[in-house]
């Protein structure tokens, strides 16, 4: 990703910025300018003017740059890989098998389910109930049927009713 021409030059850059930071080397580059002003025609402090903002330029396009690659490598270390995923997972499983053995054990749902088939066995070995048989013969006390309103004179819902219901 890092091609050894782009890391010279970052580190060029990077020497410059300090440089500049350092005010001992600008007033040492500012009585340089002011010498090379004396002695040198203005076209060519103009040139030399020129140069310095081209290199200005180039170095804030790869520093730009440098921030770019520094953004990417640090997106690239926020990813997961594979094997951590799945290291990840194995845990998660084995902590979630982990928990469920602690919930069979102290909740007792083996014993609870072991006791409630030994009490099956028990019930179904007994009868259900005791055996019951028809007795036609038997009296059976009848209850009186009331009719209200038998003496009343029929009205046409009456009507309607009675030969819905004598139809069969």
């Amino acid at each position: 990703m890092n091609s050894p021409k782009a890391t010279t030059i970052l580190n060029e850059i990077l020497q410059k910025l300090s440089s500049i930071a350092e005010p001992e080397k600008v007033v040492e580059e500012t009585t340089e300018l002011e010498a090379v002003t004396e002695e040198t025609p203005i076209e060519e402090v103009e040139a030399a003017a020129e140069v310095e903002e081209s290199v200005l330029e180039a170095t804030e396009e790869l520093s730009e740059e440098a921030e770019l690659e520094t953004e990417e490598t640090q997106l690239m270390e926020g990813y997961v890989t594979e094997e951590a995923f799945a290291s990840k997972i194995a845990e998660m499983e084995a902590k979630m098998a982990e928990m469920a053995k602690m919930l069979d054990s102290e909740m007792g749902y083996k014993r609870e389910l072991e006791e409630l088939s030994s009490k099956m066995e028990k019930l179904s070995a007994e009868p259900a109930a005791e055996a019951i048989n028809h007795n036609p013969e038997a009296a059976t006390e009848k209850k009186p049927i009331y009719n209200f309103g038998m003496q009343r004179s029929q009205n046409t819902l009456d009507r309607v009713f009675n030969r819905l219901n004598n139809q069969n």
